[in-house]
């Protein structure tokens, strides 16, 4: 397999695809074999710049594989449908915070620059971007949200706390 890459993704009204990072154009199907191979993609929408990498992220996956969706009981469902963005984000981010951790056993190795360990069947899980030099740069969107991801993290934790009688 060649060595993942960042690659950067514009999506036109009409569903086309451009490769901004190999400057051409590519299909849905294309789209969902980069993810598989290892690649991490980033879509933007072409007029509003939108980060739109988990919608089209979710469609590649309804598209190609929907027996992947009877993973998740309909009760979940119906609750990512009914619940709010805020609530959403909140049970998200302590949910795969608490299964990585679990991961932590199975590990495939140790990554010097971050840390972080990699389980053997997630290549370039111990860095995001599998590698720093793919890394995209920060910018201040990127800076914002992992400031409220913190801050909601830390909220969780003041809640959980609150639930189990520990006051500060």
């Amino acid at each position: 397999m060649p060595t993942p890459q960042f690659i950067q993704i514009n999506k036109y009204p009409n569903r086309r695809l451009y490769d901004q990072t190999r400057s051409k154009h590519i299909t849905h199907d294309e789209l969902y074999d980069l993810v598989v191979a290892g690649h991490t993609v980033m879509v933007t929408d072409s007029k509003s710049g939108a980060d739109i990498t988990n919608l089209v992220l979710a469609q590649a996956l309804i598209e190609k594989t929907p027996e992947k969706f009877g993973a998740f009981p309909p009760e979940l469902l119906h609750l990512l449908i009914r619940a709010s963005d805020q609530m959403i984000r909140g049970m998200a981010s302590g949910w795969f915070a608490q299964m990585m951790k679990g991961l932590g056993g199975m590990t495939g190795g140790t990554n010097t620059a971050s840390g972080a360990t990699t389980p053997p069947w997630m290549p370039g899980v111990g860095l995001p971007w599998g590698s720093p030099a793919l890394a995209p740069q920060p910018t201040a969107q990127m800076d914002a949200v992992a400031d409220l991801q913190a801050r909601m993290e830390a909220m969780m934790r003041e809640i959980n706390d609150l639930k189990g009688g520990k006051r500060s």
